[in-house]
Parts: structure tokens; C-alpha cells; sequence
């Protein structure tokens, strides 16, 4: 009996385990007609990556306005947000993957952002948030209403009305930040808020707020995604010689890819290029530079970031080039000037060369070749010029 009851334990455990590794998504929606008179016939669950790369993890079938979604998650994967897609016109339906069931509810498919989204704790969080933006502007029009039915439209129309609406507004609109900020502060421990606080926050913030609200996150957070793009957003706002420098992603040529922050303990030499443009007098130039390094093997890299658009023709001037060596690693996102390497380091106009110490701080955000050298050899002359600089 024993035995049964320990077997049926285990089976039970073994269920729940396996549901945790799913997300389930129900979603109906009441008026599945597009612009062209089509039907939705099927729907997208999509992910879009750093870069901006939209995949396709799955896709469902729609049925009498009803579909669902299945998705496995791999172990230990982040929450994260996907969309919903299907409805043409780049329109789609923001919602995070978690374990657990999520129900969307589409009033019409033409306007899937009026979407409800319930059923997991991050979603229900966001939707939490969500509301406040709502409620706030409800607030403003219910004041506005009130003022129109005391006085008359033609007095809100008056100079008088129209300062009173735009006191109004401005009102309810720095009543609704402060309590979206309280909000966010309350759930920092949910993976939605450095999400959020980076996309909607951070620009209305000052330099220093805005570290502030990234000090805020929980602990727990602090190895997620999310986190990790919020401080760099942070650190990208504050980037001037002697602070820490932004954490970047780098899609190598061999395929693999790193992280700037792999190469602490290294002096790290940025070079920023456009393949297409600068390539044969530049790498001429740093060919002498990367010979330098090479008297101290342990501690240099040279990372060369193309913002070329085009991949293949990346790969091809590094290889004509003759510049993949030891030491020296090439990294290229096909993004071109949107890349997101660039955007943290503010590169307006390439050629750029950027000096980062081993503790990762930026000691030079703007060199010249001939500078450059000179630096090096002062650093290989056991001269660390820098360390007074750096915060």
C-alpha cells in the first residue's frame, strides 16, 4: 500500500513538473474579420530578439475565433515578452511567456492591441500597470466633462478652458508617473519592470533618477535579460571617460557569441568600421597596434565591430583582409546603423576606437591610431596612466 501511495506521489509530481514546463495559451477572438475581408485563419506566437529579429516559435490554427497555443519552455528559460501576430499589418497582441495558462481575449481583429491579456503573474502584473495609464486619463476626462457641464463648451473652447484642460491633463498626467514609478518600485521583484522601466520610464527620467530606478530591482532579477539591458541602458546614459562601460553582444565570425563583459581582466580595444567604406587603410593601421598587444598576449584583445548591414560581405573583408588572428575577434550583428552595439556607445560616424581597462571602465571613448599606440606601450611600459580616472 505503502509503495502505491509513494508511486502515485511521484506520478502526480512528475504531471505538475511537466505542466510548469509549458505555457498555455488560450485565445478567442469575437469578430475575426481583417481589413480585406478575410478571416483570421491562423495565428503567431512570435519572439523578436535584440537585434530585431522577429522568429517564429509557434503557430495555431483559429477555430470559430478560438485557438491555442502549446509552447515548451526550455529549463530555466527567463520570462519574456512575445507577441501574438496574424493580423496583418506588423499588428499584434504583446503578452509574456511563463509557465502556466494565459487567456487573451480580442474584441476585434482589426484592433488586436485592445487584446486582454490574464492568467499568469507577469501578465496580470503588466495588466496591473497597464491600468494606471488607463485609469489616469479616465480621471482627466471625467474632470474635463464635469467642468464642460458646469460652464458650457463654448467657455471650454474660451482661453480660460483651455488653460484649465491643460492644467488638468498635466495634473492627472504627473499624478499617473508617480504612481506608475510606485508601482514598479512595489513589484521589482516581477520580470516585467526593468522591461518596463527601460522602455517607458528611462526617457522621462534624469541621469540620476534613472539609476536610481535601476538600484531598485530585486536581487532575484539581477541574471535576467531584462536587468542586464536595463543597466547597460543606464551605464550607456552616464558613458564618459572613467565610468563603466556598457555590456555588448557579439555575434563572432566563427558563429559563437560572446558578451564584452567575457573579457574582463583584458584591456579591451573597441574598433568600430564599416566594412564597406574604411576597410583595407584602417586594418593597415591597427595591424601595427595589434602587433604591439601581442608582447603581452594575457592582456589585450582587439574586438572589431563592422556595422555593416550585410553579412556575408562582412565575413568576406575579414577573410580578404587577413585580420582573423588570435587576439583579434570580429563581430558583426547585420544591423548596420541600428545596430544595438552602436546605439550604446552613441557611434554617430565610423571609424571610432574605444579604450576599456581590465575592471571594465571606459578610458577613452574617441582615439586616434597614432594615440592609441602610445597608450599601449605606456601601458606595456607598466605605466596604468588611466587608474586615477576610473570610477
Amino acid at each position: 500500500m505503502r509503495n502505491k501511495i509513494l508511486s502515485i506521489i511521484v506520478a502526480v509530481s512528475c504531471i505538475a513538473a511537466n505542466a510548469q514546463e509549458k505555457c498555455i495559451i488560450n485565445g478567442h477572438i469575437s469578430d475575426s474579420q481583417l481589413a480585406d475581408g478575410k478571416e483570421v485563419k491562423k495565428v503567431y506566437l512570435t519572439h523578436t530578439d535584440e537585434f530585431g529579429r522577429a522568429t517564429t516559435v509557434a503557430t495555431a490554427k483559429v477555430r470559430k475565433g478560438g485557438y491555442t497555443f502549446k509552447y515548451k519552455l526550455a529549463d530555466n528559460a527567463p520570462v519574456l515578452q512575445y507577441a501574438i501576430t496574424g493580423f496583418g499589418d506588423g499588428k499584434g497582441i504583446s503578452l509574456f511567456v511563463e509557465p502556466g495558462e494565459v487567456v487573451v481575449s480580442t474584441p476585434v481583429a482589426l484592433q488586436p492591441e485592445l487584446s486582454t491579456v490574464a492568467g499568469t503573474p507577469t501578465n496580470d502584473t503588466y495588466a496591473e500597470y497597464i491600468a494606471i495609464a488607463c485609469e489616469g486619463q479616465r480621471e482627466a476626462a471625467r474632470q474635463i466633462a464635469a467642468l464642460e457641464e458646469r460652464h458650457g463648451k463654448s467657455w471650454l473652447e474660451s482661453a480660460e478652458g483651455k488653460q484649465e484642460v491643460k492644467r488638468i491633463k498635466a495634473k492627472e498626467a504627473i499624478k499617473t508617473e508617480a504612481e506608475e514609478i510606485r508601482f514598479l518600485i512595489d513589484h521589482n521583484a516581477s520580470p516585467m519592470t526593468p522591461m518596463v522601466i527601460e522602455q517607458c520610464q528611462f526617457p522621462k527620467l534624469s541621469e540620476a533618477y534613472g539609476e536610481q530606478m535601476t538600484k531598485t530591482i530585486a536581487v532575484s532579477l539581477q541574471e535576467h535579460p531584462y536587468y542586464h539591458s536595463l543597466r547597460n541602458t543606464m551605464l550607456a546614459s552616464t558613458l564618459k571617460a572613467g565610468t563603466e562601460a556598457p555590456d555588448i553582444t557579439l555575434p563572432l565570425l566563427d558563429g559563437v557569441t560572446k558578451h564584452l563583459a567575457d573579457y574582463r581582466g583584458k584591456h579591451v580595444i573597441l574598433n568600430f568600421w564599416n566594412d564597406a567604406t574604411q576597410a583595407a587603410e584602417m586594418m593597415a593601421e591597427l595591424q601595427n597596434v595589434y602587433a604591439l598587444t601581442r608582447e603581452q598576449r594575457d592582456g589585450f584583445v582587439i574586438l572589431s565591430i563592422s556595422l555593416g548591414s550585410d553579412i556575408a560581405a562582412w565575413q568576406e573583408a575579414v577573410k580578404d583582409l587577413g585580420i582573423d588572428r588570435e587576439g583579434w575577434l570580429h563581430a558583426c550583428d547585420g544591423a548596420g546603423a541600428n545596430s544595438p552595439a552602436a546605439k550604446r556607445y552613441g557611434i554617430e560616424a565610423t571609424p571610432r576606437i574605444i579604450l576599456i581597462e581590465p575592471e571594465g571602465h571606459a578610458v577613452s571613448l574617441d582615439m586616434e591610431i597614432d594615440e592609441l599606440a602610445l597608450r599601449i606601450e605606456q601601458i606595456l611600459s607598466g605605466d596604468l596612466y588611466y587608474l586615477d580616472e576610473v570610477k
